[in-house]
């Protein structure tokens, strides 16, 4: 165990404010696993919210376990990417800023269920009953909404998932049109005004999609049904990360006592993460690239406009 953590040289990191405390194992090793968590002196007082599972963790891997809050998103993801912080949920536009950042810096294993078990959210493109709209390819030539120009989930997340299915959102359609809104961009296919509708729903399950989005909300009110003809993959909740230089066996004993926490204790996680979480799922960083690159079109399509 000695040699299964990398020792964290804070002065010469540059992080600032970083307050934690120790959770000794059984049998303790000489070296730590640290987890970063957000939070001000509150939190830092004693991680009582923190203990649960830092004590579990610290059982499986007979070393202790620390919990570092540091101040802001952007002082985690540094003490990341250098090695002061071995473990973090991050929410996946932390993520997709610390890939940019330092690709390969940390591995994602496991992303938390939100409420109703919610893994996360889909685009899904709709059409009108009876408008023959029931592939991708029957979009070439046609009139598109989305709803926001700056919405991730309204914008540049299905945007990025059309093309990466192989329609040109540029080239292949005869206009796009951004209603401003879920509610308007809905209210436009139904009136015609556009062919197709791109939306998203909150996905439950591997299968499934939940009733829970701006779909569901907009159908309760107008009793208007659509054709769903497309979903994209599943854009999951943040990730649990891991640094990547861990040994492998430390990083399999870790997803494991966590996965298994999320099995018998999900209040456990939900305390010490600070979110709604009612279990745990796999994930790899392939489940986030689609979000990555969403995030990397809206961050230039900002930076150019100013």
């Amino acid at each position: 165990m000695r040699q299964a953590f990398a020792r964290a040289v804070m002065a010469a990191t540059g992080i600032a404010a970083i307050a934690g405390v120790l959770f000794s194992a059984p049998v303790a090793g000489a070296d730590t696993l640290r987890i970063g968590v957000l939070g001000g002196k509150a939190v830092s007082d004693d991680f009582a919210a923190q203990k649960c599972l830092a004590h579990d963790l610290a059982d499986g891997l007979s070393a202790p376990v620390q919990i570092l809050a540091l101040p802001s998103g952007d002082e985690l993801r540094q003490a990341l990417i250098v090695g002061a912080v071995d473990m973090a949920a991050l929410s996946t536009r932390s993520y997709s800023a610390l890939w940019r950042a330092h690709p390969g810096a940390v591995q994602p294993v496991l992303a938390t269920l939100g409420r109703g078990g919610a893994m996360g959210y889909r685009a899904v493109a709709l059409s009108r009953p009876g408008a023959e709209i029931d592939t991708l390819d029957r979009l070439k030539g046609k009139n598109i909404g989305f709803a926001d120009r700056r919405s991730m989930p309204g914008y540049f997340v299905p945007s990025v998932a059309l093309e990466r299915a192989g329609l040109n959102t540029e080239g292949d359609l005869k206009s796009v049109q951004f209603g401003g809104g879920y509610h308007a961009t809905l209210t436009a296919l139904e009136s015609g005004a556009v062919d197709a509708a791109l939306t998203w729903r909150s996905d439950s399950g591997a299968d499934s999609v939940s009733g829970a989005g701006p779909l569901q909300r907009f159908q309760a009110s107008s009793h208007t049904n659509f054709i769903e003809f497309w979903r994209s993959p599943l854009m999951p909740n943040g990730p649990v990360v891991l640094r990547k230089a861990l040994p492998e066996s430390i990083k399999k004993i870790v997803t494991n006592r966590i996965a298994a926490l999320g099995e018998t204790a999900p209040d456990c996680l939900a305390m010490a993460f600070g979110l709604p979480v009612t279990g745990v799922f796999p994930v790899t960083h392939a489940d986030y690239e689609t979000f990555i690159v969403a995030d990397h079109k809206r961050i230039s399509l900002s930076v150019a406009s100013n």
